[in-house]
């Protein structure tokens, strides 16, 4: 491994992208907004969605219930906000990725490890994610969600077949296809097996398995002595002091 790239998987971790909704608002506003945010999702994520009520959320806060509706009109426009910044703070990871200037494998695996980061530690993604499952009215929103991610991967392995990083007859959107079925089943284990491994330790497993079947030899040989094996999981309080809403 060489110094330049000792570090092409570090994480990106989520941060607050909520700059349109916020902008015309104080700092002091912004920061009520955020906290209310933030405040739903950590209950959507544990509590469930339609179990959560707003004067939970409101105490959860440290807030008023004139504050949460001076943001917010009602609960579904605060889950609304909660998946609105689920979906951008990930089209800005997304671009802090493609910003690196990775081969298309390694930004691959970056794009996994950082979307499995979030599932597990970022709170708004994870109550994001919680109230995608159970408001019949975001079905759109879920679709696309689920299909940001398979056509990034599609899209990602497209090119690394152009670039002669597959080996013959690997099939872009065949694995792009599997590879989110399989991380959408490690979730689902993980969430039901809570003393087994993490969904990290899963599909590093799983990419350990399956790079060696698609990916081309010279390729395998610079992954392996990269450092991506030995990289550090994520950290969880990087996550909760980003998510911190300072303003």
């Amino acid at each position: 491994m060489t110094p330049g790239e000792a570090r092409w998987f570090e994480l990106p971790v989520s941060r607050w992208s909520d700059h349109v909704a916020a902008a015309n608002l104080q700092v002091r506003a912004r920061s009520t907004r955020r906290e209310l945010v933030l405040a739903a999702a950590r209950r959507f994520a544990t509590q469930g969605y339609h179990l959560t009520t707003l004067a939970q959320i409101v105490a959860d806060g440290g807030r008023t219930k004139g504050a949460l509706f001076f943001h917010f009109e009602s609960k579904a426009a605060l889950g609304r906000a909660v998946v609105d910044e689920t979906l951008a703070s990930w089209d800005d990871i997304a671009e802090r990725i493609a910003a690196r200037d990775l081969d298309p494998l390694r930004a691959l695996l970056v794009v996994y490890d950082a979307q499995i980061a979030r599932l597990m530690h970022d709170p708004v993604v994870q109550g994001g994610v919680r109230v995608l499952r159970e408001d019949p009215g975001l079905q759109t929103d879920r679709h696309k969600w689920v299909e940001v991610w398979r056509a990034e991967s599609e899209v990602l392995l497209e090119r690394a077949r152009a670039a002669g990083l597959l080996i013959e007859g690997a099939d872009p959107a065949a694995t792009s296809a599997t590879l989110l079925s399989t991380i959408v089943g490690h979730h689902l284990l993980a969430e039901a097996q809570p003393d087994g491994p993490t969904v990290w330790e899963r599909m590093s497993a799983t990419w350990l398995g399956l790079l060696p079947t698609i990916a081309a030899g010279s390729w395998l040989g610079r992954w392996v002595t990269s450092g991506w094996t030995e990289r550090p999981g994520p950290d969880g309080d990087a996550y909760a002091r980003a998510r911190r809403p300072a303003g």
